[in-house]
């Protein structure tokens, strides 16, 4: 039997680093932490006590050809999405004729082995309900349902939002329902604050589109109507859906690709033209005055697909360009001074410029490859990543870096639309490149942010963004580090703001979370080993990044042993009473 270790920590520091603190661990762990804080930040990456460093390195990828499972064709996705232990591909269209769209969902175990084909599902949803559900752009989870994204059937926008139900058989139809909004309005990527789903407008059918060949129009004219959904109301109610035309803010408040929730605004980029648009949740979704707009052009702005946060800045995926865009949330929205750019091209003499989403893990932003204004004989596709250290000054050449990811494993893996993160691994969803006869190809990229050097990450909230297009609300969160990759577990909603006891629990059959002494979350696993780490347990932060937390933590728990349901209580009445 291992021998039991306990360290039992009073901190009154927001953030502070604790080295060489001896906790051996093997199947079983315990993280508690008594914390305070005055504000409720959704979204903001928030840690409290992690053992958690992302790897200084910038080359592990590894890749894997999930191009045809069960016997589907599954290539070609716009955005991922992960529910704690599967990441769901969002099924746009498997050739590069717009009329070529599928429903064709692919997925795949994080806690199985990455190249075995055994652990890789997909479905075909292309007709639920009656409906041709098909040709979809990113996805939201809302801690039960995974939805899907319209955009078009190839020959029409469309709304026919899809849904499945992850407590049910992924291969059974009745997991699956969709409702057709009767909305001719594309979306393109769309956030989630708790309640309602925002989905991006991007197009309308054009004026001048030509009856025979209504996909070559699909792109002409620009949309400013936001469609919202409340996740808590029927699927299939119409009273579900409200819409709300941003063109009544400004005239410019068109086409956006990607929005993110900061826990007070939902930020929506524009794909072109500059317009950041800007909703202040909990008021008015129908009043233009809940609504703002800047224009960030003047300071650089070109086009984006995709948008992160890393608790205090809002960073912008720069697409076809080397324009890297971030607004400061504690400036004021309108200011210039609250806006900063870095041009990043030739970062490590690689052609650094166009990109497709992106992922944040404590320090480090990463943005994903896809398209880049080429040199003549050159593709306009690549698979150059460009990385952001938090740390460093944003504007300082210094503080990026880049790495040629084209050809991993054998594979070439190039042009990704965004992807999703299981808290060690990103996943990039395939899309399309140039070396596959007009196909769209299903070669999913994998980076490892942490490899062996992390064990565990207790946290206050956490950013359940994914891939900078797809959206989740994690909330209070535990994140353990295995011999097999990383389980989570999450509450996802909200903590009020206050005084709060925290802890996570990882043992050989389950991951759990409790909070006040309440289990609030718990999740079965496959048994792994933890990871051996000797690194620093940082308190309220992860390796200096800009993930921090915004209040005070006084005490601190771990042990290499699963605490049970009654200690726990104990702990917490014993603070309480």
């Amino acid at each position: 039997m291992e021998k039991l270790i306990e360290h039992r920590l009073n901190t009154s520091a927001e953030t502070t680093t604790i080295d060489d603190l001896d906790l051996p661990l093997n199947k079983a762990l315990t993280v508690a932490a008594w914390v305070h804080s005055d504000t409720s930040r959704a979204e903001a990456m928030q840690p409290l006590v992690s053992q958690w460093t992302p790897r200084s390195a910038f080359d592990t990828f590894t890749a894997y050809d999930a191009g045809h499972t069960d016997q589907l064709s599954t290539r070609g996705y716009f955005g991922a999405v992960f529910d704690g232990r599967y990441v769901y591909f969002c099924p746009v269209r498997d050739q590069q004729d717009r009329t070529a769209v599928h429903g064709r969902v692919l997925r795949y175990d994080t806690q199985a082995e990455f190249k075995d084909p055994d652990n890789w599902q997909a479905f075909d949803a292309s007709y639920t309900d009656g409906l041709h559900t098909a040709g979809f752009y990113g996805g939201a989870f809302d801690g039960r349902y995974v939805y899907f994204n319209p955009r078009d059937d190839g020959q029409d926008h469309h709304s026919r939002l899809l849904r499945y139900d992850t407590q049910a058989e992924f291969k059974d139809p009745d997991s699956w329902q969709a409702h057709d909004v009767q909305f001719p309005h594309s979306g393109q990527g769309l956030a989630f604050d708790g309640q309602y789903l925002y989905f991006c407008p991007g197009y309308t059918k054009a004026s001048h589109a030509d009856p025979t060949n209504p996909a070559a129009s699909l792109d002409d004219e620009p949309s400013g109507q936001i469609l919202r959904y409340n996740t808590r109301a029927p699927l299939k109610d119409p009273t579900s859906y409200t819409i709300f035309d941003a063109q009544q803010v400004s005239e410019q408040a068109t086409c956006f690709d990607g929005a993110v929730f900061d826990g007070r605004h939902i930020y929506f980029a524009p794909l072109s033209g500059g317009q950041v648009l800007r909703y202040n949740i909990g008021s008015d979704f129908s009043d233009p005055a809940s609504w703002d707009t800047y224009n960030a052009s003047p300071q650089g702005m070109l086009m984006n697909v995709g948008v992160l946060f890393d608790g205090r800045h809002i960073y912008f995926c720069s697409y076809g360009n080397s324009h890297m865009m971030r607004y400061d949330t504690d400036g004021a929205f309108g200011h210039p001074d609250s806006w900063e750019k870095h041009d990043a091209a030739q970062t490590n003499s690689l052609d650094t410029g166009g990109f497709d989403g992106g992922f944040f893990d404590g320090r480090y932003l990463y943005y994903m490859p896809f398209t880049r204004n080429a040199a003549p004989g050159e593709s306009i596709f690549h698979c150059n990543w460009l990385r952001y250290d938090t740390t460093g000054i944003f504007t300082d050449p210094a503080s990026w870096s880049a790495h040629d990811a084209s050809f991993v494993d054998g594979l070439h893996t190039t042009a990704y639309n965004a992807g999703a993160f299981d808290g060690r691994f990103f996943y990039t969803a395939p899309w399309r490149g140039d070396l596959d006869n007009g196909e769209a190809h299903g070669r999913v990229l994998r980076y490892d942010t942490l490899g062996s050097a992390s064990s565990f990450s207790l946290r206050y909230d956490d950013f359940g963004h994914n891939g900078g297009l797809c959206a989740a609300l994690l909330g209070p969160s535990f994140t353990v580090n295995t011999t097999h990759g990383a389980v989570s577990i999450a509450t996802y909603q909200t903590l009020a703001p206050g005084t709060h006891h925290l802890v996570g629990v990882y043992d050989d059959k389950s991951i759990k979370l409790y909070i006040d002494g309440t289990l609030a979350a718990e999740r079965l696993h496959n048994g792994h080993s933890l990871q051996q780490s000797n690194t620093a347990v940082d308190i309220g932060h992860i390796a200096q990044g800009t993930a921090r937390f915004q209040g005070t933590i006084a005490k601190i728990y771990l042990a290499n042993t699963a605490q049970d349901a009654t200690w726990i209580d104990s702990a917490y009445r014993a603070d309480t009473e």
